[in-house]
């Protein structure tokens, strides 16, 4: 098996939490914006934009190495894991626009936990439910940027000290 092949892999048993060989097609664009390190490629956003209309739809290994080998055609580099002192408010606002799907200028439960994965992954947020409760300042159900940015800086700042 290649190294690539295995990166593939690794990255696609990340993306998989069921373990069932199947993940949907918004999870891993989700996913791959954060872990990207040069999201300003416009190859590489035009990519992801056309993998995300395709929304729900579910992709095996093979279409998965299929869609990576695209996106590492034009660009896709795997970001190096930051510390959480190096997360700017860039990259929040970023996060958060992308989690933002219906771009209403909040993040819903439902939104939150379509980028559940996202979340654990990048800031260690492991349960969406409790985290929304305990960040919802105004109890809408829903967090504002500012509630959102603000939660990140909490939450990775507990999780270091």
């Amino acid at each position: 098996m290649s190294a690539k092949h295995q990166q593939y892999l690794d990255l696609f048993n990340e993306i998989d939490q069921e373990k069932d060989g199947e993940i949907y097609l918004k999870e891993v664009v989700l996913y791959l914006r954060a872990l990207n390190e040069e999201i300003d490629n416009l190859e590489v956003k035009d990519l992801l934009n056309k993998y995300e209309t395709r929304g729900m739809e579910v992709l095996d290994f093979s279409e998965f190495m299929d869609i990576m080998a695209q996106l590492d055609g034009v660009g896709w580099v795997k970001a190096s894991k930051k510390e959480s002192q190096e997360i700017t408010e860039l990259d929040m606002a970023e996060i958060f626009n992308m989690i933002d799907v219906d771009k209403s200028g909040s993040v819903s439960r439902r939104e939150a936990k379509l980028a559940g994965k996202l979340l654990a992954k990048r800031f260690g947020i492991k349960d969406i439910g409790s985290w929304i409760k305990q960040t919802d300042r105004n109890g809408d159900g829903k967090l504002s940027q500012k509630e959102f940015m603000k939660s990140i800086l909490a939450f990775t700042n507990n999780n270091t000290a």
